[in-house]
């Protein structure tokens, strides 16, 4: 039986880990990056589990944790960050973020009730950065065919040549309506790579009304990231004799996109997850779902496999 998680307690042990941890110069690692996000010089926060498991104050436990649930650990850095992030020190242009969100934390006072869950403006709206947690490298990568069942939802470290890679393209995070009856901004969370666009306003004041809002799309307010798809095959050398070469699906979102092409032999650490089919697939696949690993770090051996 697996005890209680104590997501807040570990929350305390991420900000307490990014506050104080130090380099081998005696600086404080993560400060620094926080400070350059801040400044909007570098979008991306990559968290080494080398760093963590060399932190004075970690215990082994939440290691484990953080490898086999990467994901969720993943909100839960994102959430300390939000608490930690310092003030900028630099000036910088205001981009469009920043002048939309000025304009809605302006809005939110006069015009929310608060009490409306779909008028919240979620995290990852306000969040102008993407958190990455990079597996160790100590250990030697797996193989495409070393990855098992057992890895889904962990965070794991593959090795192969690149086959195919998909243009880039926006991948919808956070999308933005605004009601026509109300004029209240609804905020819809996409997890998925599909999803189901809200038609009718669900704040307080339109079912108070009784009426039917009707909500349109802002593609300018939403919050996209960029995706690229690739797929990755396992070397010559890990093939047994006689057997087909295996194939895997990578998920690449954000700062690594454009990070690698067909023909380079890199190695990936990412969260290995299933994937739900969707539309007539999935009537005919049942309870199957296909795996896919979601990026984390991209390192190159050797850029083209002819070379």
């Amino acid at each position: 039986m697996m005890k209680d998680l104590d997501f807040n307690a570990d929350r305390g042990l991420t900000k307490d880990f990014l506050t104080n941890f130090a380099d081998a110069n005696g600086e404080a690692k993560y400060l620094n990056i926080l400070q350059d996000v801040a400044n909007h010089k570098i979008r991306a926060i990559e968290i080494n589990l080398e760093d963590l498991f060399n932190y004075k104050d970690m215990d082994e436990e939440f290691l484990r944790r953080v490898t086999e649930n990467t994901r969720r650990y993943i909100g839960i850095f994102a959430d300390a960050i939000d608490e930690i992030m310092p003030e900028p020190t630099e000036a910088f242009p205001d981009d469009d973020h920043d002048i939309l969100m000025t304009q809605r934390s302006e809005e939110a006072s006069e015009n929310t009730d608060g009490s409306d869950p779909n008028q919240r403006m979620p995290p990852e709206i306000k969040r102008f950065y993407e958190v990455y947690i990079k597996a160790s490298s100590k250990e030697r990568p797996f193989s495409i065919r070393e990855v098992k069942a057992s890895d889904i939802g962990h965070l794991v470290r593959i090795s192969g040549i690149i086959t195919r890679c998909s243009d880039v393209k926006p991948l919808m995070q956070v999308a933005v309506y605004t009601c026509e009856e109300c004029g209240f901004e609804i905020y819809q969370e996409v997890t998925s790579r599909v999803f189901m666009p809200l038609f009718e306003c669900p704040s307080s004041r339109c079912a108070l009304n009784n009426t039917k809002g009707n909500l349109i799309l802002q593609l300018r307010a939403s919050k996209f990231l960029k995706f690229q798809e690739a797929k990755i095959q396992e070397l010559a050398e890990h093939v047994p004799k006689g057997h087909i070469p295996r194939t895997m699906t990578v998920h690449i979102r954000g700062e690594l996109t454009r990070k690698v092409s067909p023909g380079d032999v890199v190695e990936i650490s990412g969260i290995f997850l299933p994937m739900p089919y969707t539309g007539f697939r999935a009537m005919r696949a049942g309870l199957v779902a296909d795996t896919y690993l979601e990026a984390m770090s991209v390192a190159h051996f050797k850029k083209k496999y002819e070379e």
